[in-house]
């Protein structure tokens, strides 16, 4: 009983943190991960941290040093990546270098953070916490034609696993499958399979699909490609040169993939090909196909998909979580909910045309007032079909 209460307030417990506890525990353990202090006759005790690149410190570490300092990447793999930061009157002086030494012969960038060991409450509880906050600005990146780059722009999408409207039992599936994902790279090294997941995203438009997808962008602190089919693709060549191009670390975004093979010269088992083919840097790729109707796509598209997600109609829960979203309600009880828990259960209503009307008015009332107005004209039109 004590172990799975144990287990359950861990798994509560959100996963920046969880990297914190467990760089610490490892500390603790003496892992290879994190040396021994050192001792200099002419120092004091020094410890130094090797943070390696799997797992958000790694991701937030590189935002921070990169645009402090402005790091050149050419730089580091000359062994010239080095710098000393200054924290509450504490120096700490931080190394970044590629790894080829490491017993799984890989060739990785790891971050090597030393510091004095009287500082060590300071760096553990106070700075590595501050570095984890400076996680970068996510981008959302499309492809031109014209100058043939990918294009730029900041993923100022609102939602997170906290705000999005999604059954919980769902939510937490996604989640724990990220994390294992996350977790299992030695994994897919040692088998020689691309660290590579598909994830296909069903349900009719205003359902969440895309806010999903921002959520799952920022709890892994990925960009996101839109990879777009629609557009005059002449050869498998020109889909595979779009796709060498996706940075390290990122989703692949191919939404309404129904519609965009129709629209496309590019064959399904080109783009499947050209997914599959080019994760060859040993870095995570998350794949992400959108659909309006799952029922006509592919046998052979549906089968490359590790999880399938319905993102399905608003219910009375997910209307609670959109009153805080838009209008800063919390759980407390509003003399409308009883009408609006009646009408919402029986009506076919998206996240999208909740939102849509509670959006009217920043006025509560005001706002729960025309949701009820529309869920009683909805019923009304059902009654009359």
């Amino acid at each position: 009983m004590m172990v799975e209460l144990i287990k359950s307030m861990f798994q509560a417990i959100t996963r920046p943190i969880k990297n914190l506890i467990n760089c610490y525990l490892r500390y603790l353990a003496g892992s290879p991960s994190l040396t021994d202090h050192q001792h200099d006759s002419k120092l004091d005790h020094h410890i130094t941290l090797i943070i390696e690149d799997n797992n958000v410190l790694y991701t937030a570490t590189q935002a921070y040093l990169f645009s402090k300092f402005k790091i050149d990447s050419v730089k580091i793999h000359i062994g010239e990546g080095k710098v000393d930061d200054l924290y509450q009157g504490v120096e700490l002086k931080w190394r970044i270098f590629i790894d080829k030494k490491n017993s799984r012969n890989i060739t990785k960038e790891c971050f090597e953070l030393r510091f004095e060991e009287k500082h060590r409450d300071l760096v553990f509880d106070s700075y590595i916490p501050f570095v984890e906050s400076k996680k970068r600005i996510l981008e959302m990146f499309t492809y031109s034609d014209c100058y043939m780059t990918w294009g730029a722009k900041s993923l100022d999408h609102h939602s997170t696993f906290e705000t999005i409207v999604m059954k919980e039992e769902l939510k937490r599936g996604l989640i724990n499958d990220l994390d294992r994902f996350m977790r299992r790279k030695d994994f897919y090294t040692r088998v020689g399979r691309q660290w590579v997941r598909n994830y296909l995203l069903h349900g009719l438009p205003g359902t969440g699909k895309t806010s999903l997808v921002a959520a799952m962008a920022k709890y892994l602190n990925f960009d996101v490609y839109s990879l777009k089919l629609t557009e005059v693709v002449e050869t498998e060549y020109d889909l595979r040169r779009k796709i060498l191009g996706i940075m390290d670390n990122s989703i692949v975004l191919v939404e309404d993939i129904d519609c965009s093979l129709e629209g496309s010269t590019v064959a399904l088992s080109q783009l499947l090909s050209g997914l599959a083919g080019f994760w060859s840097n040993g870095e995570a790729r998350i794949v992400i196909f959108t659909t309006n109707f799952k029922e006509t796509l592919d046998p052979t598209l549906l089968s490359r998909m590790e999880m399938k997600i319905e993102m399905g109609h608003c219910c009375f829960e997910g209307f609670k979580t959109l009153a805080s979203n838009y209008l800063g309600l919390s759980d407390e009880t509003h003399h409308l909910y009883p009408d609006i828990k009646r009408l919402i259960g029986g009506q076919a209503v998206t996240p999208g045309q909740v939102a849509e009307a509670l959006m009217k008015s920043q006025d509560v009332d005001v706002a729960l007032e025309g949701l009820v107005r529309t869920l009683e004209m909805k019923s009304l039109v059902s009654n009359k079909i």
